[in-house]
Order: C-alpha cells, then sequence, then structure tokens
C-alpha cells in the first residue's frame, strides 16, 4: 500500500511531527511505502531525514499515486485532495486550534480523534457522523526510549517542558515557587524559553519530574519520570495510577479553562512523588501506549476506506462545492490579514487569488451540471 501523509511542518520536533515519524518507521516496517508532504519549505533539517521517508512539498511531481491520504492539517489535506483526484483519504484530527479545522470532503471517509473529548467536539461542531469518527489516543515506541529513569527517594531535578509558555507565564513562576520551597532545580526547556530539544529520549530521563502535557507528557512518562500535567495557562495534576485512565482519555492534557495556577496547589502535586507508583504508571504507559500496537487497526482502516472509495460512484460536482465552501471559509480570513497588512504599511498578500480560484471553481461546478 503507498501512503501519503500531510503535515503543515517536517522541520521541527513538535506532536503531530513525531506522529508522522513514528508512523512512517511502522508502515515501512510492515513494507508498505510512505511519503509525506507539506507546504512549508523549511526542509533543510527536517525531522524525518534520519528515517528515510521521501517528503516532498510538490503534490504534481509525486513518482506515484498513494493509495489513501493520511490527511493532517486542513491546508495541507484540502491541497492533497484537489491535486490527487481519485485519491480516498482520512483526516486525523491532533487538536483544537485553527490549523486543525475539520474539512469536509466527498474523499474523507473517515476522521480520527487523539481524545474522546475531541471526538464528541467532532461530531457536533463539525457535523461528522459518529460512526465515521475513530478515537486514535496518542502513544509512543518505547524502543525509541530504551533508557527509564531510576528515580530517588526526593526529587532533585526538574524540568518544565513545553512550548506554549515563556518565562513571563504565570505558571511558569508558580512552577519555580514550588520547586524552590521544595528544594528541587526547575530547568526551562520549550521554543519560547529560546532552547529545544531534539533528544528527548536522552535529556528526559536525567530528570525526576517534569512539567508537560500531551506528547511530551507521553515521552516523560515513559522514561520513568514523575509528570505534572501542564495546560495552556494552567498546571494539573500529577500523573498516578488512580487518574492515569483519565489522562490517557484526553491525551494528558487539562482543559483550557482551568483554575490559575499557585505555588501552592503545584507544591501539593509534588507532595505527592513516589518513586514506586512512578514506576507503576511508566509500565502501564509503555505497554498500553505502545504505538506499535495500533499500526494493525489503522492499516485495516485504511483498507476499509479503499475498498469504500472503490464501490463508490464519484461525484465530481460535490467534489467541487467542497473544495468551494472550503475556500469560502478561508477569504475572511486572508481578507482580514490583508487589511492588517495593509494598516502596518506592508504589502497586501493575493486575496483576490483565492476570490478568483473560488469563482473558477464555480464555473467548472456549472459545466459539470449542464446537460450532456
Amino acid at each position: 500500500m503507498r501512503v501519503l501523509i500531510t503535515n503543515t511542518s517536517l522541520h521541527r520536533r513538535g506532536g503531530s511531527q513525531t506522529f508522522v515519524r513514528d508512523l512512517a518507521r511502522d508502515l515501512q516496517n510492515l513494507g508498505h511505502v510512505v511519503m509525506a508532504y507539506t507546504s512549508s519549505l523549511k526542509e533543510g533539517e527536517r525531522l524525518l531525514e534520519s528515517d528515510v521517508v521521501p517528503v516532498t512539498t510538490d503534490l504534481a511531481n509525486l513518482p506515484m499515486p498513494p493509495d489513501i491520504i493520511h490527511a493532517q492539517h486542513h491546508l495541507e489535506a484540502m491541497t492533497a485532495l484537489t491535486a490527487l483526484p481519485g485519491v480516498p483519504a482520512i483526516y486525523h484530527c491532533h487538536g483544537a486550534v485553527w490549523r486543525e479545522c475539520v474539512p469536509k470532503h466527498p474523499r474523507i471517509y473517515r476522521y480520527l480523534a487523539m481524545s474522546r473529548t475531541l471526538a464528541e467536539r467532532m461530531t457536533i461542531e463539525s457535523n461528522i457522523d459518529p460512526s465515521d469518527v475513530d478515537v486514535f489516543l496518542n502513544g509512543v515506541n518505547p524502543r525509541l526510549f530504551p533508557n527509564i529513569r531510576q528515580l530517588p527517594e526526593t526529587p532533585r531535578r526538574a524540568i518544565f517542558y513545553s512550548r506554549v509558555h515563556d518565562a513571563d507565564s504565570a505558571t511558569v513562576h508558580a512552577a519555580k515557587a514550588a520547586t524552590a520551597a521544595a528544594g528541587i532545580e526547575l530547568d526551562l526547556i520549550g521554543q519560547r524559553f529560546g532552547n529545544y530539544i531534539y533528544d528527548p529520549e536522552i535529556v528526559l530521563p536525567t530528570y525526576d519530574v517534569v512539567f508537560a502535557s500531551g506528547r511530551s507528557a507521553i515521552e516523560a512518562l515513559a522514561c520513568g519520570c514523575a509528570v505534572v500535567i501542564l495546560g495552556q495557562t494552567s498546571c494539573g495534576e500529577m500523573v498516578t495510577p488512580e487518574n492515569f485512565d483519565r489522562f490517557r482519555e484526553v491525551n494528558f492534557s487539562i482543559a483550557v479553562n482551568s483554575a490559575p495556577p499557585s505555588a501552592e496547589e503545584i507544591t501539593r502535586e509534588l507532595q505527592r512523588y513516589s518513586p514506586t507508583r512512578c514506576r507503576e504508571v511508566t509500565a502501564r504507559l509503555r505497554t498500553e501506549a505502545d504505538c506499535r500496537k495500533s499500526i494493525d487497526s489503522l492499516v485495516e482502516i485504511y483498507e476499509q476506506v479503499i475498498a469504500r472509495h472503490q464501490a463508490r460512484e464519484p461525484d465530481h460536482c460535490e467534489e467541487i462545492l467542497a473544495i468551494s465552501r472550503y475556500l469560502r471559509r478561508l477569504v475572511p480570513l486572508i481578507k482580514s490579514t490583508d487589511e492588517l497588512q495593509k494598516n502596518d504599511g506592508l504589502p497586501a498578500s493575493p486575496a483576490s487569488a483565492a476570490l478568483e480560484l473560488q469563482a473558477q471553481l464555480t464555473w467548472v461546478m456549472e459545466q459539470f451540471a449542464q446537460p450532456r
């Protein structure tokens, strides 16, 4: 099977980028052919470079058409669907931010959600049939994280590991105060702190406590660390055997509208630190969240989608209408961007190009609709 995976970028380490890398490896190990597509031109130091996975930024020159598109991020997803007529797709949503908006297209037959909460939002907000949505929980390949931290009885080192917080974050200040009171040394790692780690499998096992969320939290748990779950504006609980299932269902995250952080609450979570209980959590994570176990079910979804597509007559008019509706959602954003650029004295972006493309698609749709 030939699989094309789309992603907004592949040149840095993030949750979806790491997923692409792991998925590509697993599919290749099963004998499938994998290609990756991104619209980002920053491919000089891409994450997949060491994995020998071909990456393209130009879908017009693929050496062979894919059998299925594993689409992620709506801009890349709709670009691939438009450039590759006749190829079915699934759409994999990793979050609730704008780039993860759920597109609708006749050739998107199934949707994957990284948590049950997100699956419910997709069915309600995007009017997706619940039978077409599968919960596909994030995982990790334990072989890529062979070093497991042997935790001391008292934590000595902690890391605040986040790409959404900066040094002025109230959560950072609260974590600093709590760790200082406990005599724990705290390091800040993340894009907004001006540093980054490309080898978490080496760095994370050197810490006792990790403040993180999502994929970063999963990797830290796989390394044997005690993990305190971060939110975008707050800080939650330490992962324990009792709350493990709850956190796994929501991708080891907390709600955006969670209560503001406080040093006192973080101190209480740090007091729950237990090497024995952390070992139990790590053992469960490395067993239950082993991403290699889910690859067979994903391949089965691919096969079902391909079969559904082959049994269905193509509807070109409906496809063009889907693209037109999608462009109509983008046009107001492009226009508002133009206005902001004009106000700042910057050259305007070619918003008219989107309008012109929408008009052309409407014309083509009308040609299809005429009696033959």
